[in-house]
């Protein structure tokens, strides 16, 4: 039996966020506003103690880890599992495009005739990946997890019971402004149950 607090952040901001190119498996570098971004993130962060941080092996994200625990003697645990969702041979493509493959691909939350994920072996790979992380934790641990903001959005139905589509129903507008760049949201593990305590701000 176990209870872990954790910590989730985003990585700042990318070329490809403010490009609108979609990143999944593949990366792009932090901009200025993005260093900026994970600096903010870190200065609030900074009287908070972790005992460990798992990242995404995503360049933006361990740059945004390596920014935040700058000044803590804390080993970053890079895990592959929490990389966003591939978007196969999709990937760089734009994101703002009607009725493009990729539009049509999100519709559907399936990647997978482009060489991708669809939303079934996402959703199988976040709880993996958090039982491993459970594993790997002690009781009464705090942690610091670096990643993604469409990670999260499955994290939402894969740990917490929450349906996307029916988030989307009631409000179009709710994920697109639900994780901003080096946000943190919280949450907890509490004797096998997920527990969302604040989304992310």
């Amino acid at each position: 039996m176990k209870t872990i607090q954790f910590y989730y952040v985003r990585h700042g901001e990318t070329i490809f966020n403010i490009t609108n190119k979609s990143q999944g498996s593949c990366d792009s570098p932090l901009t200025s506003k993005g260093i900026k971004q994970a600096q903010q993130c870190a200065k609030h962060l900074e009287h908070f103690h972790f005992d460990k941080v798992f990242c995404s092996t995503s360049e933006r994200a361990i740059d945004t880890a390596n920014i935040i625990v700058e000044n803590k003697d804390l080993e970053i645990i890079p895990l592959k599992g929490l990389k966003e969702m591939s978007f196969g041979i999709l990937e760089g493509e734009r994101n703002d495009i009607l009725d493009t493959p990729m539009s049509n691909c999100w519709k559907q939350k399936d990647f997978t005739q482009y060489g991708g994920e669809n939303k079934e072996q996402f959703i199988k790979r976040i709880q993996d990946t958090f039982n491993h992380i459970v594993d790997a934790c002690e009781n009464n641990d705090t942690c610091l997890i670096v990643s993604h903001r469409g990670y999260f959005y499955y994290m939402l139905e894969a740990l917490f019971n929450q349906s996307l589509d029916l988030l989307e129903k009631n409000d179009p507008n709710f994920l697109s402004h639900l994780i901003p760049n080096a946000s943190i949201a919280k949450f907890q593990y509490h004797n096998g149950k997920w527990i969302l305590l604040e989304l992310p701000k």
